[in-house]
């Protein structure tokens, strides 16, 4: 798959700039704040329908301007599309109630965001996601739902639904005073709540165990040693790392049931996979505890080549790497072996990077194509 060319109007701190890609390597260099990131983003965008960096899309629109737009020309599967997106503000009043309106066309026709996270797939690895091990859980989900998304888009739907009913039943509990009433409403919502949480959880586990099954060899191969990096999960649900959806099921019915006293107490619902986690285990050591920052780093990597082989195993393709600022952040090892990944796959990738001093001492950049960024303008070196 292949991004071979993009326009950008009025897109974040550019007015306008067209740029034509290479279909190995793109490297953009430039000091920060110039807009070497909202490139990234907006590649990422074409392809996906919304931001990574922002749910607030009024932010992809240049401060002096109503609308903005992105057009480029995507390969895939032999297939050739023009997407075009528009982003416009409608709000003519109160900035506190913007309101945005999103225009998608993907070969002139009309399409919705879904579509275009149905087809294309790329994968982004930014400073923010060296975090995951050692931030909070809701990130490390985030990163887990990211990657089902990418290989089950159905999934995304199921998230927001048990989302919304998590959302309903939680103002229930907060608002009903009543407890014979509280528990009549309850068992409508407890339902739902069961059926929608069982297929988040069952999509949890299988993606945990296919991660698992790619990320042993890669990380061997990384540290060259025959230590074991394992995703443990750590659910309030289950006890084994089950995939029997009637299983998941019974116990999540039962772990709800048990819980609501406490539900009632603390007026929230305290059981189901918005409280999911898991662990980055090294043999028997949790890295988020115990491991090195070259631990952690070299984990992460590992989980973002692990989602890489995941989504072309099921393409059959390599999806476009998107490297936003992440070389200066790994030591010498782990950015040599991320360079030699880019050199040895068949893969699109895009870099961004301060200088291109960091970059020169591998000779993989002779295949490339090097744009200058500043200050929101982009030229070809």
């Amino acid at each position: 798959m292949n991004v071979n060319k993009i326009k950008l109007i009025h897109f974040r701190n550019f007015l306008e700039a067209s740029l034509d890609f290479h279909d190995s390597l793109n490297i953009f260099i430039g000091n920060n704040a110039q807009g070497k990131t909202n490139i990234i983003e907006s590649i990422y965008t074409l392809l996906k329908g919304s931001s990574y960096r922002t749910n607030d899309e009024y932010n992809l629109i240049n401060w002096h301007e109503k609308q903005s737009y992105l057009m480029g020309e995507v390969n895939k599967d032999r297939e050739h599309f023009q997407i075009n997106i528009l982003f416009q503000n409608i709000d003519k009043q109160d900035y506190s109630a913007r309101k945005i309106k999103k225009i998608i066309k993907v070969n002139k026709k009309y399409q919705k965001k879904s579509w275009l996270k149905e087809r294309f797939n790329p994968v982004i690895f930014s400073p923010e996601d060296l975090q995951i091990i050692k931030s909070t859980p809701s990130l490390r989900r985030k990163f887990l739902d990211d990657v089902i998304i990418n290989i089950v888009p159905v999934y995304e739907q199921y998230l927001k639904d048990y989302n919304r009913i998590l959302y309903q039943r939680n103002i229930l509990l907060k608002t009903e005073k009543g407890k014979n009433n509280l528990n009549h409403q309850l068992s409508v919502w407890d339902q739902k709540i069961v059926e929608l949480g069982t297929k988040v959880i069952w999509h949890r586990v299988k993606t945990l165990h296919l991660i698992n099954k790619k990320i042993k060899n890669i990380y061997q191969f990384m540290t060259g040693n025959n230590d074991i990096l394992k995703l443990k999960y750590n659910s309030n649900i289950l006890t084994s790392y089950s995939e029997d959806r009637e299983e998941i099921q019974k116990v999540f019915e039962q772990k709800l049931s048990d819980s609501k006293e406490k539900d009632y107490r603390l007026k929230m619902t305290t059981v189901g996979p918005h409280r999911d986690d898991y662990f980055i285990m090294s043999d028997s050591v949790n890295l988020g505890i115990y491991g090195s920052q070259g631990q952690q780093r070299t984990a992460v990597l590992a989980l973002k080549i692990a989602e890489l082989e995941i989504i072309k195993e099921k393409n059959r393709e390599y999806p476009p790497l998107l490297l936003d600022d992440v070389l200066s952040e790994l030591d010498p090892n782990r950015r040599l072996f991320l360079v030699q990944l880019i050199k040895d796959k068949p893969l699109q990738t895009f870099i961004t990077s301060i200088d291109l001093h960091d970059l020169e001492q591998y000779d993989f950049i002779k295949d490339s194509k090097i744009f200058q960024v500043k200050n929101g303008t982009v030229e070809v070196r």
